[in-house]
């Protein structure tokens, strides 16, 4: 599963603004996840699905490292990886650095050929203000015949502890991704309920978006959209997530689950 610099961001900073000194310097508990999803291609009767399973450990509140396996498959068609990941960071909320690395590797089997799954992230994030962050990734990818890298900025905007934004701009520098993207995101931290809504528009190359194993398309115009609803309770949450990508005349609709379980008492 995916921790991308953007999701991090979003939570630490809407968590940090209404944190109290002694909540800051407590560790988080740590985290597992696990997950399943179905898709379904709506332009052809194939069919597929996943599951993932991955742990967040934080070293001091100001360090994380985590690892995870991932298994997805399209009809006969099959991909499995592994991930690795690690963040730091340091200074006050108005002020904050973190650093984010990330590395992805496994292969897959596209009905007895065999490929590589090869991806690498690198991302800073710098707060400006309170509420105001830039972040800075690049991600190199090896997938099958795909290669090339694909740097993206963000800037990330807290309306409230409860309400956070977020808006990207992606174009890749080389090899054949093709990909040109800007997205969008939104995520409200309720009371009761967690609910997130966002999506993407551009040209893209399909192993940029989601694994597709087996499924090679030049890079094409790409719409994609999301959206989520979570519950968080004491020692745990779920969140159930549909998403809908089209690239060019081939249309995906995916639903995931996930459920997160907090292990150990701390940040209580």
């Amino acid at each position: 599963m995916r921790l991308s610099l953007t999701a991090l961001c979003l939570t630490s900073m809407a968590a940090a603004i209404p944190a109290t000194a002694a909540e800051i310097d407590a560790r988080p508990p740590d985290k597992l996840s696990v997950s399943g999803n179905v898709s379904n291609f709506r332009n052809s009767d194939a069919d597929g699905g996943g599951g993932a399973l991955s742990y967040l450990h934080y070293l001091t509140p100001n360090a994380l490292v985590g690892g995870g396996v991932d298994h997805t498959f399209v009809e006969d068609t099959e991909l499995t990886y592994g991930s690795l990941r690690g963040a730091w960071g340091r200074g006050e909320p108005s002020s904050r650095f973190t650093f984010l690395a990330e590395a992805y590797y496994g292969e897959g089997d596209d009905v007895g050929r065999k490929f590589d799954y090869r991806v690498g992230v690198l991302g800073i994030s710098q707060a400006l203000t309170s509420k105001f962050s830039v972040q800075l990734e690049t991600r190199q990818f090896e997938i099958d015949t795909t290669d090339g890298n694909l740097p993206e900025l963000g800037l990330t905007y807290v309306w409230t502890p409860r309400f956070v934004t977020n808006v990207s701009y992606a174009k890749s520098v080389s090899g054949n991704l093709g990909t040109e993207l800007t997205s969008a995101r939104a995520d409200y931290y309720g009371k009761r309920v967690n609910l997130l809504l966002g999506g993407s528009t551009g040209t893209a190359n399909p192993a940029v978006l989601v694994p597709l194993p087996g499924v090679v398309l030049p890079p094409t115009h790409s719409t994609q959209g999301f959206v989520g609803i979570g519950r968080t309770f004491k020692r745990g949450e779920f969140q159930l997530l549909g998403d809908y990508l089209k690239v060019s005349d081939s249309e995906k609709i995916t639903v995931t689950l996930t459920f997160t379980a907090f292990l150990g008492s701390r940040g209580r």
